[in-house]
Parts: structure tokens; sequence; C-alpha cells
């Protein structure tokens, strides 16, 4: 599975620093989320990260985030990978609860098939360590987190665990047939 990170949308501290500290742990895929930065403040921010990671930039208000599995189909063929969120409860905002039902994501094959959207789909919303296996189960490509990177008193460490866990083979047991499906 692959792993995104999203910047948190405001500032936060020694931020270049984790963020120059999350490339050279290996993440691949950074996604600016700063929606009241201008031109000139996106400019500044992204120049303070070294260039040989600038390729793996991606400015989130670019990318589509979706609600529902019918809004992913609406929209198919028309992206390389998008986000459905809050798959579980947000870290990050305060009573930002999910709506979906975890069996009917399991259970359709959307997620799984890049051919029926056209792209890769990424699981947003509530993403910690126990909901890997889970995202991996549901057929997801990956997971983007931010408040797990953001809110954690260490960031690097957490990415490291996270991404180590993205990249772990599927466990022997299911993890949607026990307890952690029901909440």
């Amino acid at each position: 599975m692959k792993l995104i990170v999203i910047s948190s949308p405001t500032p936060v501290l020694n931020e270049h620093e984790i963020i120059n500290s999350l490339f050279e742990e290996g993440l691949e895929i950074f996604h600016m989320h700063k929606p009241d930065f201008s031109k000139e403040g996106t400019e500044n921010f992204i120049r303070q990260i070294p260039s040989k990671y600038h390729n793996r930039i991606a400015l989130h208000s670019d990318f589509q985030k979706f609600h529902s599995l019918e809004e992913l189909t609406a929209h198919k063929g028309k992206y390389d990978y998008a986000f459905l969120s809050p798959i579980f409860d947000s870290i990050s905002k305060a009573g930002y609860k999910s709506k979906f039902d975890l069996n009917k994501l399991k259970n359709s094959s959307l997620l799984s098939s890049r051919r029926e959207v056209g792209g890769e789909v990424f699981a947003l919303g509530g993403i910690n360590e126990d909901k890997i296996e889970i995202c991996r189960e549901l057929g997801f490509a990956g997971v983007s987190v931010l408040g797990a990177i953001w809110n954690s008193k260490n960031p690097v460490e957490k990415f490291k665990r996270l991404k180590l866990l993205c990249h772990a083979e599927r466990s022997e047991a299911s993890v949607l047939d026990s307890s952690l499906l029901s909440e």
C-alpha cells in the first residue's frame, strides 16, 4: 500500500524540518494543503524543501476528494488517484464523523479495481496504525494521513511506523472480521 502525507493546514513548529525528515525516511508523496497561503506563500513554503524532493510534492487543492462511492463512480476516469473520506472519524477535525459502512465498502469492487474507477483510491480520515490493515482489506491503493502525523509528539517516528505497516504483507487474520468492524 502507498502512504501519502498531507500537510497541516495551519503552521506547525519545525514544520520544514519534519517534512524534510519525512522525505529522508522515504516519503513518496507529500500533499501541501495550505488553503490560506497566497501563490507567493506557497512558493516560499516549497523553497524550504530541497529541490530533489519537489517532484514528490502535490498541491492538495489540485486533487479530488470524494465523500461517497457514488461520487467516485460519477467521476470515473478523470484522475490518476483520488481520496475517499472520511473513512473513519477524523483525527484532525473534531466532530467530523465517518458515514461509510465498512461492510458496503468491503463488498464493493470499486476500490480494488482501478479499471472501474479510472485511478487509484486512497483512504483519508481517521487513519492510524490500527486502520492500515482494514484499509488494505477494503481494497484501497493506499492511505492518506494528516492528523496522525501532525498531532503526534514525534511525527517522523509516527511516519516510520505507518510506512512499515503500509509496506507489510497482508496479515493472516482478517481484521474486518474482528471487532474493529463494529466501530
